[in-house]
């Protein structure tokens, strides 16, 4: 690949990020993996030559122009190369998933002739139980917070408005005062792809949430750091994600929970005792945020695993 090639697709892919950010309108994490999906395709492509030249399978490689380097073959062997590296079908999967919209973007760009991506085979995908907690378990995790003091009322609540509405971590990390609205009981998310949903606060989860805006976030807040997030740090300003997961970890660490327990295991655990208290399955859906039914199925699968838990532990027969 000459320079200038080089140089060109490096372009491309600094134009493909505001591209995601502007026209698909993705949400800063999303772009984030699927810049960093291509910037990494980028990287194997820079290399190709080199990597194609020890492949006997493959002769008289071209990389004049972005249609000799985006072919179905190349994309296969780079697929190849990632199974090597024992990275996960899911990953693989996004990975493609970020390959294939840098296709169509070069498309309508009209740097390509031809729009492959709908011709990528992806890897299939063995869908995981997620982790989930008693609800036994998530009072104890909750209740363990230490109510007189401010960053401990601060966890208690974020973590009970997380397990309450089904919240993932960056949703609340980015929630501001005006996301709350106390007299609908509602709260507004903005989730992947920025899309704006509303979703009912728990009784509990309200009153922790009045208390802490009237007893510990004014002891948080710092006055020449004037800010609109909900939750704030011991500096004044809006509690990363970061901070939540290793408040999260500590706590549960101290505990002694071993279960492989993380902040979206409490999002799991809200949809699985949805679930079991006979929800419906698109009122779920759309709490959660999911773009497609088929990802909230998911729950359906842990139901009857505690169906089965609850028939063992009971009706076993010796």
């Amino acid at each position: 690949m000459n320079d200038t090639l080089k140089e060109e697709l490096q372009n491309y892919l600094f134009q493909y990020k505001d591209y995601l950010f502007s026209e698909r309108r993705l949400s800063k994490n999303s772009i984030a993996s699927y810049y960093t999906d291509v910037r990494d395709f980028y990287q194997y492509l820079i290399n190709i030559e080199e990597l194609f030249l020890k492949n006997d399978n493959i002769n008289n490689f071209d990389s004049s122009n972005f249609d000799s380097l985006l072919t179905l073959k190349i994309i296969d062997e780079y697929i190849i190369e990632l199974s090597k590296n024992k990275i996960s079908s899911r990953s693989i999967s996004r990975k493609i998933s970020a390959i294939s919209l840098f296709i169509r973007f070069l498309k309508l760009e009209q740097k390509i002739t031809n729009n492959i991506s709908h011709l990528i085979e992806r890897p299939k995908i063995v869908k995981k139980i997620p982790n989930y907690l008693t609800v036994e378990e998530v009072e104890l995790f909750i209740n363990s917070f230490d109510e007189g003091k401010a960053e401990s009322l601060r966890d208690r609540t974020l973590f009970e408005l997380i397990y309450s509405c089904g919240l993932r971590v960056s949703e609340l990390s980015d929630l501001d005062i005006d996301s709350i609205y106390k007299k609908e009981g509602v709260i507004r998310i903005f989730g992947k792809g920025s899309k704006e949903r509303y979703i009912p606060i728990g009784s509990k989860a309200l009153s922790l949430l009045e208390k802490y805006l009237l007893e510990s976030r004014p002891l948080l807040y710092k006055k020449r750091k004037p800010t609109k997030a909900l939750f704030l740090n011991f500096r004044g300003e809006r509690l990363t994600r970061k901070g939540i997961w290793s408040n999260l970890k500590t706590k549960a660490k101290t505990l002694g929970i071993k279960k492989d327990f993380s902040v979206h295991t409490l999002r799991h655990s809200f949809a699985t005792h949805l679930i079991q208290n006979g929800a419906d399955l698109l009122a779920i859906k759309e709490m959660l945020g999911h773009k497609n039914i088929s990802t909230t199925e998911i729950y359906t699968h842990l139901d009857n695993s505690y169906l089965h838990e609850i028939y063992s532990k009971f009706h076993s027969h010796k």
